[in-house]
């Protein structure tokens, strides 16, 4: 495991892949509305690596890797996301994403403060709220489809 490296180089270099692949796997037959959002994201994302890059060669930084925050919750979270993503599918998109952002909310916020019932019942109103706001926006406004559950 690489414990010191220049993490702009790294990050730039992970973020300019990931865009590259997201890049060339755009379904071309998609409707140009629908896929506005999705290329500006991919695009915000490659400046943001460049930039990355050249601030990686212009004022090298090393760091140490995972020193700060715990490994733990770095992997349990990885594993919310991947849950989530296999959630989407059966569930459909709201559930799913409800349910996934509540867990790992609680989760994380367990690491700082104690919970209790009132807090959490907030916090499940704000992420429906938020789900919600997203949902409807994909939906109606960008006409996105989203995948579809056993529930909706």
């Amino acid at each position: 495991m690489i414990r010191n490296a220049n993490t702009d180089l790294l990050a730039g270099s992970i973020g300019m892949g990931l865009s590259l692949t997201f890049w060339f796997s755009i379904d071309r037959e998609i409707m140009r509305l629908s896929i506005m959002f999705p290329k500006a994201m991919i695009l915000i994302m490659a400046l943001i690596s460049v930039l990355l890059l050249i601030k990686g060669f212009m004022k090298a930084e090393r760091q140490n890797l995972f020193d700060v925050g715990s490994n733990l919750r770095v992997a349990v979270t990885g594993l919310f996301f991947f849950t989530w993503g296999v959630a989407i599918a059966y569930l459909g998109f709201f559930v799913a994403s409800v349910a996934a952002i509540f867990a790992m909310t609680g989760y994380l916020a367990t690491a700082r403060r104690q919970l209790n019932l009132s807090v959490l019942a907030i916090w499940l109103f704000i992420v429906i709220g938020e789900v919600a706001f997203f949902y409807l926006i994909f939906t109606q406004l960008l006409h996105v489809p989203l995948p579809e559950g056993i529930f909706f």
